[in-house]
């Protein structure tokens, strides 16, 4: 056999070998869903993969991925959450299984939000028409019946600090003068209470004098 004829022959069997080989499988879709802490879904937070971005958060929250490589094979990736929000610390780990006759399988992550929204309902017993400060500015009044409601937004951990205004003279003789009330901004939008009961010093006795003059004799 001559030595065309043998590189003909190894020729013809390395094609029979790469048309005899297992065609890679097609990719795997998973999705990555992205809430925030109250379970709402987060828009543009991007799912990246060895420093590049692979998919994105519509506004449902979800992200599709297309995973390529062997069966059961698990990949890391980050979630980086978009202006406004914390992105979770730890990597999110996605596994590529075969899901031609199920649904894609869902990996669940959140946002924080960073700034939160507290709601204060104030009260003042036995006491009405109060103004209520915040840094020494007012921020509302109590009404008639001793009630008003103060909205703040602010940073996680912000420390929240309300007074009720006593300084007017005519609150002179409540206690206490000038209560506080102190809130921290939870990892949530909130809604708490601020109750105060105040006394009244009763006004002092004034006692008249009796007329001194000439005592009428019978």
């Amino acid at each position: 056999m001559s030595l065309l004829s043998r590189g003909s022959l190894l020729a013809a069997a390395v094609a029979g070998l790469a048309a005899c080989k297992t065609p890679p499988p097609p990719p795997a879709i998973v999705y990555v869903e992205v809430h925030d802490e109250a379970k709402a879904p987060v828009k543009d937070a991007e799912i990246m993969a060895q420093g590049q971005v692979i998919a994105q958060t519509g506004a449902d929250g979800r992200a599709e991925v297309r995973l390529t490589g062997r069966e059961g094979t698990t990949f890391p990736v980050e979630v980086h959450c978009p202006a406004g929000f914390r992105s979770p610390t730890q990597t999110l780990a996605i596994r590529r299984l075969e899901n031609a006759s199920a649904a894609p399988p869902a990996y669940v992550t959140q946002c924080y939000r960073l700034r939160h929204t507290v709601v204060i309902d104030v009260k003042t017993v036995g006491a009405a028409n109060m103004p209520v400060l915040r840094l020494g500015q007012p921020v509302g009044h109590t009404d008639d019946a001793g009630t008003a409601q103060i909205t703040v937004e602010g940073d996680v951990d912000e420390r929240i600090e309300l007074q009720i205004d006593t300084s007017d003279p005519r609150f002179a003789r409540f206690h206490p003068q000038s209560p506080a009330g102190s809130f921290v901004i939870r990892n949530q939008d909130d809604h708490v209470n601020f109750d105060v009961r105040f006394t009244v010093d009763k006004p002092p006795v004034v006692r008249r004098k009796a007329k001194k003059g000439p005592v009428q004799v019978n």
